[in-house]
């Protein structure tokens, strides 16, 4: 191969001839706008031929930086027809070769290489990536609409339906002055991790490339921007180059409407048959995976594009390069790192943890929160453990019943007792779940909370539902038949071999019954145990459904429990895993874990990212925590997902046993706004909410050395006994707790069994 030079006429000229559509980085325009940034000028545009016939067109751009000079050639090379890694190799030959020949200041050349070949190199600087996600702008909206997921449809009707914004093509008006377009994307930078670029550059985008080429959508609430966007056209192709939007609109769905807006305002007027929404997260690009909840919704495929890649010419100079880079990224972690320290060894004054529930799980989230934050957290509960009303960093404000009246009018009055800071919303059990979701829509801007809609909360919470979903992406699970006790028709026999288990298919229509002594689990030997069981909630008024499940042999010691935390943007950002020694065997407390060893269980993980990414498919995005049990067979290793429980779980300390704070990804999310980055169980700890003694009695073998080498090592931890609540009466209340403890494992579960029924 080699390279003919030509002129941008020329370039672009043969290019159309061969039906070849150059992106507009190759263009004239878009060298003369690179030509206004000092440090940069055009270097040369080719046609590249191989045995007399134009394959491929790229154009090239100089930056001079830190003292050397480098080529960059955006989305280029262009090539006609898919081109061979053998192809694409030889092009590189004949650059490097026509660059050496021509300008020996330049070190390295970035362009665009579809195949790995060991003749290029990770870039040193910037984010490439290698999908993007391109809408199809061709036939009616409606047509336009289709080829959408169902998420990205649903969030276009609600935004064209609800949203309070109105959109326009501002084009004009944003070239006259950016200054209120640049504040939306100083806050979105402030959210979203990263540094916008100087008012100025994005003036000079929309003044050089000029309105054919350039245009600035925005969509405002009273006037005011709330979102908008930067397109560039090029002949049939448009591409969403920059966007921007205010953090309080966007649960409005306010960007979405824009896009479509753009969609229609651009296969209509402009003439465009594709909309690029430029870049999305992979195993190739993970730090842009952040992008993916948002870009990929509006179309049912991602699109391959061949990533940036470096292709050194000067060899020594750019291991150099590479050196220093190197030093350079790891000083900046090391500042970056001890910044965040400094940080967190301060209370956090603009915070105000708000707790709903007065259990253990409760006080579990205190804990986590003051470690993290060195914050008081505010309990609302009618009457909480001993250990939160006798705490250092509780403030108890009593509650008649969780409902979320109750929630509205207490929370209100918190934030408006704080109008000046933030307050976070959060609970741990199944109604606390329920009751936020019923008040979120009422509560004032300075509240925030992380739970999963009301719609994922119903679908998941069902039993029955939740294992069908996980039969529909291949994840085993128990042996069930299902039971609907409305109406008084008899009950069939169970067709599953005794003994059997069984439990109501959705624990918050249950949870009133505890108090008339129902239990939380049943372990039925026979079929007249079972008719018994449906007779007696009959009786009792309940008419709702119940699972009957096979048993799963094994002891409390072959359950797993598995904690997930899925950002606001669809990044699941933390991943959490314990194997359970012990569980409360108290009858309303069953399946409680008491006692866990937090430990790395990838496989599970693996599963668990495809469920959510099910449920994401079907329409019903998942955000904030989800709780799974799973249990392995002994005899075979089987292991078979349980439930799903959406919320964090009463044992959630387990995780700070295992090296992360889970409060910490959470405020970092939904109060901070920091890009989430994923965070994984990493170390072995001994959580427990009882005596290490208890624990030692009902394990064995080599689990039972695990726990006295932890225990001797100082790796035991218990949220009762976290050092930072010092206050006498709670240190008290822990031990009458733990006396408690052992008095109930007596009369419950005095010794272990095969089962642990």
């Amino acid at each position: 191969m080699q390279l003919r030079e030509v002129s941008f006429d020329q370039l672009e000229s043969e290019a159309k001839g061969l039906g070849c559509e150059l992106p507009i980085e190759q263009t004239e325009v878009w060298a003369r706008y690179q030509d206004t940034v000092p440090g940069r000028s055009q270097w040369g545009s080719f046609v590249v031929e191989e045995d007399g016939a134009a394959v491929a067109f790229v154009s090239f751009l100089d930056f001079e930086t830190h003292g050397y000079h480098y080529l960059r050639s955006g989305h280029g090379p262009v090539w006609v027809a898919e081109p061979t890694p053998e192809q694409e190799s030889a092009a590189l030959a004949a650059i490097a070769e026509c660059v050496r020949a021509r300008d020996p200041k330049v070190v390295f050349v970035r362009l665009a290489v579809r195949a790995e070949l060991p003749e290029t190199h990770a870039v040193l600087s910037t984010i490439p990536y290698d999908q993007t996600v391109v809408i199809d702008l061709t036939g009616s909206e409606e047509d336009v609409l289709s080829r959408f997921k169902t998420r990205g449809r649903r969030d276009v009707r609600k935004a064209l339906r609800e949203s309070p914004a109105s959109y326009a093509d501002e084009t004009e008006r944003a070239r006259e002055s950016f200054s209120e377009y640049y504040d939306v994307i100083v806050e979105t930078g402030r959210r979203d991790g990263f540094e916008p670029a100087p008012a100025s550059d994005y003036e000079d985008m929309l003044r050089i490339l000029g309105p054919s080429h350039c245009r600035l959508y925005a969509g405002r609430v009273d006037g005011k921007v709330v979102t908008w966007s930067i397109v560039t056209i090029n002949g049939t192709r448009a591409t969403r180059y920059y966007g921007a939007s205010r953090t309080e609109f966007q649960r409005a769905h306010v960007t979405d409407g824009l896009v479509f807006w753009e969609c229609r305002d651009l296969a209509g007027e402009k003439g465009c048959t594709a909309y690029d929404m430029m870049g999305i997260g992979s195993d190739f690009a993970p730090s842009l995976m952040g992008l993916n909840e948002f870009k990929c919704k509006f179309s049912k495929e991602v699109t391959p594009v061949a990533p940036d890649r470096d292709l050194p010419i000067k060899q020594a100079l750019y291991a150099l390069l590479t050196q220093a880079h190197g030093f350079v990224a790891a000083r900046r972690e090391r500042k970056a790192a001890e910044a965040e320290r400094a940080l967190r060894e301060r209370p956090r004054e603009d915070l105000v943890p708000v707790i709903v529930g007065g259990d253990i799980g409760a006080y579990s989230l205190g804990v986590e929160m003051h470690a993290a934050y060195h914050c008081k957290s505010v309990c609302l509960a009618s009457a909480p453990i001993a250990a939160i009303q006798h705490s250092d960093i509780f403030d108890v404000r009593p509650i008649a019943k969780v409902t979320s009246d109750e929630i509205v009018r207490a929370v209100t009055q918190i934030a408006q007792e704080n109008p000046d800071k933030k307050v976070f919303l959060t609970g741990n059990t199944d109604g606390v779940i329920y009751a936020i979701n019923g008040a979120k829509d009422r509560l004032p801007a300075n509240v925030f909370y992380a739970v999963p809609s009301e719609e994922v909360v119903e679908l998941v919470s069902d039993k029955a539902r939740f294992q069908a979903l996980c039969e529909e992406v291949g994840i085993d699970v128990p042996r069930t038949e299902y039971v609907d006790l409305a109406g008084d028709a008899p009950v069939a026999p169970c067709g599953l071999a005794f003994p059997v288990v069984a439990k109501p298919a959705v624990s918050a229509r249950y949870d009133h019954l505890y108090a008339q002594g129902f239990k939380k689990v049943y372990f039925l030997h026979e079929q007249s145990e079972l008719d018994a069981l449906w007779a007696d909630l009959r009786a009792a008024g309940f008419h709702g459904e119940f699972l009957v499940q096979e048993l799963i042999e094994g002891d409390d010691t072959n359950i797993d429990c598995l904690t997930v935390y899925v950002a606001s943007d669809g990044t699941l950002a933390m991943y959490g895993s314990a194997q359970v020694l012990l569980e409360d065997h108290a009858p309303t407390m069953l399946g409680n874990p008491v006692a866990m060893i937090s430990r790395p269980m990838p496989d599970s993980w693996k599963k668990i990212e495809a469920l959510l990414k099910h449920l994401e498919d079907k329409g019903y995005p998942y955000r904030g925590f989800c709780n799974f049990d799973t249990k392995r067979d002994p005899r075979t290793g089987r292991v078979v997902f349980m439930d799903m429980n959406p919320r964090i779980g009463r044992g959630s300390y387990y995780n700070v046993a295992g090296g992360i704070n889970p409060m910490r990804c959470c405020v970092e999310d939904v109060i901070d706004h920091k890009k989430p980055r994923a965070v994984k169980i990493f170390e072995k700890g001994l959580f427990t909410v009882v005596p290490v003694v208890l624990v030692e009695k009902y394990v064995s073998g080599d689990l039972l050395e695990e726990v006295r080498e932890l225990a001797s090592s100082g790796k035991v931890f218990d949220p009762q006994r976290y050092l930072g609540d010092r206050n006498p009466g709670h240190r008290l209340a822990v031990e009458l707790t733990e006396r408690n403890q052992i008095r109930k494992f007596q009369t419950f579960y005095p010794e272990p069994t095969e089962t642990s029924f």
